[in-house]
């Protein structure tokens, strides 16, 4: 048998929903009685118990789950350790938590390293790899060399993640690379499906080596993920060394388009004349007509800007490259400037009700509320413009919405 297919139940491949996870984390919930059963069941007489126990509680993760695994790290029972080292970084990426399942490459149990060397490969960590490449020339047991051998040599073909995003842009800088940022959340099935399928495979990793590549942890590194705006994992974001965006690629895509738009990002934005004969040519090039519809309004020019946005809007209406809610807005914006306040209301309204968490949702609103203004519809602007109010008392745009609702509520009869 090779060392790599020796059995572990199928404890490492179990997850839930990045977004259950996040609610259990961040709300506090716990799964009480039916974690301590599970613990229980960890010394259950018959095998295949202790291993649905052990899948169950990778699962539901936590910090419960956590500390139950860091505990389980030094039992005197080598099988409840051979589960930890797994369990442990299946529900937890923080570096104490490493360093305990790092310290059980020396555990006297060959079993309990051998599944240390098989947990640590998966973190796809830079230092990682020279500690399976010490364990590969030392380790007493042939088992345990055969399978940090063969993980050094699958580390070496394969994406190795730094864990800090100001340590990283720092060497974007000193490389003149790009950044490759990956938010995910553990537990999760999406981001495993995601590691294995679409990050591990060859064509993804060859696109990768032009990019700095950074993991964060979504609820760990929250205010990284919230400065990045990410609200789901598994999300790829592409950044130059100065933090401005390229790109993002969210959820489950293909390994294909995955390299395409790393390999695109990487060649850099094209100028303004390259992107203008390629908008032209293919009205399908969702980038190139960005990149021109941006161009056009930073220049004052909605006119020339507003079928470019339309091309955005129509040929990627589910957002893959993620410009469409942002198109879409500032259509409605540029409609508006033009005085077609009845197309510009249609779109900023779309907008906001297919994206509610837009980033520009309040100056959505404000301009949806002069729109309405214009078109005689005062109870809609009136409704709108108060809402605003609410939802954003400390926005730019607030006290000219409130200055709006100060006159038509004072040329009300």
């Amino acid at each position: 048998m090779n060392s790599m297919e020796k059995p572990l139940g199928n404890l490492a491949r179990c997850a839930v929903p990045w977004l259950i996870v996040a609610v259990l984390v961040w709300s506090g919930v716990t799964y009480g009685d039916q974690i301590d059963e599970l613990i229980r069941q960890l010394s259950a007489p018959e095998e295949h118990q202790r291993a649905e126990a052990a899948d169950a509680l990778t699962r539901i993760g936590g910090p419960r789950v956590q500390q139950q695994f860091r505990k389980m790290l030094d039992s005197p029972n080598p099988e409840h350790r051979q589960i930890a080292v797994v369990g442990l970084l299946e529900v937890s990426d923080a570096d104490e938590d490493i360093a305990r399942v790092r310290a059980k490459l020396r555990d006297e149990q060959s079993n309990v390293r051998w599944s240390a060397v098989v947990a640590l490969s998966r973190l796809a960590r830079t230092e990682v790899l020279e500690w399976l490449q010490d364990v590969a020339q030392k380790d007493d047991s042939e088992m345990v060399r055969e399978a940090a051998t063969e993980l050094v040599q699958d580390l070496q073909h394969a994406i190795l993640w730094a864990t800090s995003l100001t340590a990283a842009q720092r060497t974007a800088r000193q490389l003149g690379k790009p950044l490759l940022v990956y938010v995910r959340v553990l537990p999760s099935e999406p981001c495993r499906q995601f590691e294995e399928g679409v990050l591990r495979h060859r064509e993804v990793v060859d696109a990768a080596q032009g990019f700095v590549p950074v993991r964060l942890d979504g609820v760990r590194d929250a205010d990284d993920v919230r400065a990045l705006d990410v609200r789901g994992a598994p999300t790829l974001v592409l950044l130059d060394a100065s933090r401005q965006e390229l790109d993002r690629i969210s959820g489950l895509v293909d390994p294909a388009t995955v390299a395409a738009r790393l390999r695109e990002a990487q060649r850099g934005r094209m100028t303004f004349r390259e992107a203008r004969r390629a908008a032209s040519q293919n009205p399908q090039d969702v980038q190139a007509n960005w990149q021109v519809a941006q161009a056009y309004l930073e220049q004052g020019r909605e006119d020339l800007a507003i079928p470019h946005l339309r091309n955005v809007v129509k040929h990627d209406e589910s957002n893959q490259w993620g410009n469409t809610d942002n198109a879409m807005f500032l259509l409605g914006f540029a409609l508006g400037r033009q005085g077609d306040y009845a197309r510009a209301a249609r779109y900023l309204s779309e907008t906001l009700e297919r994206w509610p968490r837009l980033k520009d949702r309040d100056k959505a609103m404000y301009c949806l509320g002069l729109c309405r203004l214009a078109l005689g519809q005062k109870q809609e602007a009136q409704m709108v413009l108060e809402q605003l109010v609410t939802e954003f008392p400390d926005s730019s745009v607030t006290p000219p919405a409130r200055q709006a609702l100060q006159r038509l509520k004072g040329a009300q009869p």
